[in-house]
């Protein structure tokens, strides 16, 4: 079954995301730092929804179309609509401005040839308040908005997978959260689940870890692997093999499946480790 498919089919719609950040841009006149009318009603509009606290923030990244001068215009636009929000009061400790001139244009212009589109500010709610950057407030809107769904779909069907009963999930957990297992699961054969976003992109690693290795209940470990290795589109047999070799020096073996890589590390000594990989794309 594919990714996607799966995360769909296993993946309860309550558990997404509650809030998904959605942008705006901001239009100005060639030269000009003036906010106009349009650009008045966009960023009104901007600001209008409710939002959760998580997403208070505002960032802001400001453009010119071109010239040696692009940059300071940019900050002067930056600026005028830092300044009309906080009229409509938002805190300046949750808005976080990036200048990037003429680095990032829209569209390429002929020489001596304006492009509106490039002379703009755009808009994104960011996680907040007292917003270290656009970086990282970026990277943190990213992380909730493409992790969860992996955490909602791989958490319950790892849970079974050993034995364990399948937890109540908060609705956006980006962690895997610890499982209650009856007693006869050995504490070892639970792997510790990893599930993070890659930098730069929309796609997601996950893996599974045994630090003390699966001979205590190898079957339940093999299982809780074989599970993800299904979900992925691999064949399992064959890393479920390297993971079932004897303790030993430490040792990695890569297996393919279309989209995706699964790295397999066994050892030093009992440690057994699976990591999936998206090798294309940028994740659903």
């Amino acid at each position: 079954m594919a990714l996607l498919g799966a995360l769909a089919l296993v993946a309860a719609p309550a558990r997404a995301p509650a809030f998904v950040p959605e942008g705006t841009v901001m239009l100005f006149a060639p030269g000009s730092a003036e906010i106009s009318q349009a650009a008045r009603d966009a960023l009104l509009a901007f600001l209008r929804p409710p939002r959760p606290a998580p997403f208070r923030g505002h960032c802001i990244v400001a453009h010119a179309d071109r010239g040696p001068d692009a940059a300071a215009l940019s900050r002067a636009r930056a600026e005028a609509v830092a300044a009309m929000m906080g009229r409509q009061g938002v805190s300046r400790a949750d808005i976080a401005i990036e200048v990037r001139g003429d680095a990032s244009p829209a569209r390429l212009a002929a020489p001596g040839a304006t492009e509106p589109m490039n002379d703009r500010v755009e808009l994104a709610p960011c996680p907040g308040p007292r917003l270290a950057g656009v970086a990282e407030a970026t990277a943190i809107a990213l992380d909730a908005a493409v992790v969860p769904p992996y955490v909602a779909a791989l958490t319950p069907m790892i849970a079974r997978a050993v034995g364990c009963a399948a937890p109540d999930l908060p609705r956006g957990a980006l962690a895997p959260p610890s499982l209650a297992c009856p007693t006869e699961v050995p504490p070892a054969a639970v792997p510790v689940v990893t599930v993070l976003r890659m930098d730069g992109s929309r796609r997601v690693a996950v893996t599974l870890e045994w630090p003390d290795g699966i001979g205590a209940a190898p079957d339940r470990a093999r299982a809780a692997a074989g599970a993800v290795l299904d979900l992925f589109g691999f064949v399992p047999a064959p890393v479920l093999a390297v993971l079932g070799t004897d303790a030993g020096a430490a040792r990695r073996t890569d297996f393919t499946a279309p989209g995706f890589r699964a790295e397999v590390e066994a050892g030093p000594g009992a440690l057994r480790r699976l990591r999936i990989v998206p090798t294309r794309g940028d994740g659903p």
